[in-house]
């Protein structure tokens, strides 16, 4: 009997070598097919889209803006290539674990052959059978387990190092406002001017670095309403608006439409039109606004200004079966 026994003990451990490699295959191949499609689905970015936007709108894309999205597009090329590189080195490397791993089984298949037709032969395969189910099932339950144990350490640490990069981020961040702490004086002063042009208090802007990125606050001292806040963007946009200009990094032209004026008084709206005409005016850049005729403010405009000079054609109208918009009538 005590062979027996040994025997047992040596066909039990065999046949868990077996499936503890059947497990590791299996994370394996899993591992293995969401490779694949990684690499399926990564392509780089097409910035054919941005090139017609600019020629649908007939403005001509810089040869510096042209430049640099040329030097994007060759470095995400760069990243794809290496992207696509190492995962097929993982892949290579998982299938080439599954190879050896099928060579280890092969062998310990045919050890347990043998142990089995010499237990079977002694009459002890019942009693063998019995205590390798139990064994599988304490060993699957064991490598359950240690399967979620791994993947909490792993989940740990994971936190722990997005901790740091996030703090790290932050200061870096704060570094970078400070730095460009004159840039920021003239983009809040130039808002509090143009607030304070609007109402009779000027607004306040206020930048910050947190864990979630620069913060702009925006605060204009009157009721709180849809109205408010509505100019509170309004001053904002043409802000942007006028220290693009001047430091050259957009298209040239601001767009908004008729309901952003929306819930706000008529008069503040006739202010707010004719601020916006006056300041790309001397800003040097276009401001459009989209707006009903009917809902063009009658009153609130200073002596000399005509807001009807500012509409460009074509004008849209429904009062004609010729009316429409690229021969479309809307109802």
């Amino acid at each position: 009997m005590p062979k027996y026994q040994e025997l047992e003990r040596e066909a039990s451990e065999v046949n868990g070598q077996i499936e503890t490699l059947n497990v590791e295959n299996i994370f394996d191949r899993d591992l293995i097919r969401e490779l694949r499609e990684s690499l399926e689905i990564e392509s780089t970015p097409d910035s054919q889209d941005l090139g017609n936007l600019y020629r649908e709108a007939g403005i001509v894309l810089p040869d510096l803006a042209r430049r640099r999205v040329e030097e994007v597009e060759r470095f995400h090329d760069i990243i794809i290539e290496n992207r696509h590189s190492h995962l097929s080195r993982e892949i290579k490397s998982a299938e080439n674990r599954i190879a050896d791993r099928d060579r280890r089984k092969s062998e310990l298949d045919q050890r347990r052959g043998q142990l089995m037709g010499i237990l079977e032969s002694g009459g002890a395969l019942e009693h063998y059978t019995r205590l390798r189910e139990e064994l599988a099932r304490i060993e699957a339950e064991a490598e359950t387990l240690r399967q979620r144990r791994s993947v909490v350490d792993h989940l740990d640490t994971m936190k722990t190092e997005l901790d740091l990069e996030r703090a790290r981020l932050v200061q870096t961040l704060r570094d970078d406002v400070h730095e460009r702490e004159q840039v920021a004086r003239e983009i809040i002063l130039a808002f509090e001017a143009l607030s304070q042009s609007l109402y009779e208090r000027a607004g306040s802007l206020t930048i910050s670095a947190t864990q979630n990125g620069p913060q702009f606050d925006v605060h204009i001292s009157a009721d709180r309403s849809k109205g408010i806040t509505n100019m509170q963007i309004f001053c904002f946009d043409i802000m942007l608006a006028e220290i693009c200009t001047r430091h050259c990094r957009w298209p040239g032209f601001l767009i908004h439409d008729s309901h952003l004026f929306d819930g706000v008084d008529e008069r503040q709206v006739a202010k707010a039109l004719q601020l916006g005409a006056q300041r790309a005016t001397s800003g040097g850049f276009q401001y459009i606004v989209t707006m009903n005729s009917d809902s063009v403010p009658t009153e609130g405009f200073t002596d000399g200004f005509n807001i009807w000079d500012h509409v460009v054609e074509p004008r849209l109208t429904d009062a004609t079966e010729t009316g429409g918009l690229f021969g479309l009538r809307f109802n």
